[in-house]
């Protein structure tokens, strides 16, 4: 039953459209939809805090950094996808390999703190960003494309394709933590000194997971507002002893 049950929520996912459709709540369509995508981000959040027993406190700054990377190529004219969503999964890896490589010198409370301190300073960074909307967020009027015939401005074909990347994110994630890098991040959780006393370089380790390239949300809205107010809720990497979700 176990094996059958994500099949059974995967069926129950795609005939979703079907229905509300059939019932003409299309709303629920958006709804279920930016659902996909904060889902998607809680995704890699699981890798960094479930498997591997790091706190993060401002991984909205990664959610943020990809939503303004593919926004900002959108509203300057990079309207395909194929470039936007790579270049923000891209950008999001980069700015978590850069936090994480200051904040993982640090241990307990110390390491909290800087990466509360570190999303404040992107806070600040997309507030200075007054060309971009700053402090407003930016507002785009069309969403990327990703051609094939799809067109994102519809609600049903958004849905699909946030569930798309939602299903290949939570895919990749099972992949990476049945790996043996995976089993090395899980081995640290449990017990840091006795995986460093055998030879597993930690902090190296630790590094690549909270950079690790689990798709953050990358998919801008008709009006998406990637406001600077996302990147405060919490950023890169704590350690304590965590169960994955």
């Amino acid at each position: 039953m176990r094996r059958a049950a994500p099949w059974i929520v995967l069926a129950l996912a795609l005939a979703f459209p079907l229905a509300m459709q059939a019932e003409h709540q299309t709303y629920y369509l958006s709804f279920a939809s930016r659902i996909f995508v904060y889902a998607l981000a809680a995704t890699s959040l699981n890798l960094i805090l479930g498997y591997g027993g790091m706190i993060s406190f401002g991984h909205a700054a990664f959610v943020g950094t990809g939503a303004y990377v593919s926004s900002i190529l959108l509203s300057e004219g990079v309207a395909s996808a194929w470039i936007g969503w790579p270049a923000a999964i891209a950008a999001s890896a980069l700015a978590a390999l850069a936090i994480g490589a200051v904040s993982l010198r640090t241990r307990g409370a110390y390491f909290i703190m800087i990466t509360l301190a570190f999303a404040q300073m992107m806070f600040f960074l997309v507030n200075s960003m007054k060309a971009y909307g700053g402090d407003e967020g930016l507002s785009l009027r069309e969403r990327a494309s990703v051609g094939l015939g799809v067109d994102l401005g519809s609600d049903v074909a958004f849905y699909y394709t946030a569930l798309a990347a939602l299903a290949a994110g939570l895919y990749g994630l099972h992949r990476l933590a049945h790996s043996r890098f995976g089993r090395v991040i899980q081995a640290i959780r449990e017990n840091e000194e006795r995986a460093e006393a055998i030879g597993f370089p930690c902090t190296a380790t630790s590094s690549r997971a909270s950079s690790s390239p689990v798709p953050r949300p990358a998919l801008p809205e008709r009006s998406w507002r990637a406001t600077a107010s996302t990147s405060t809720r919490t950023c890169c990497t704590g350690r304590t002893r965590a169960r994955s979700w």
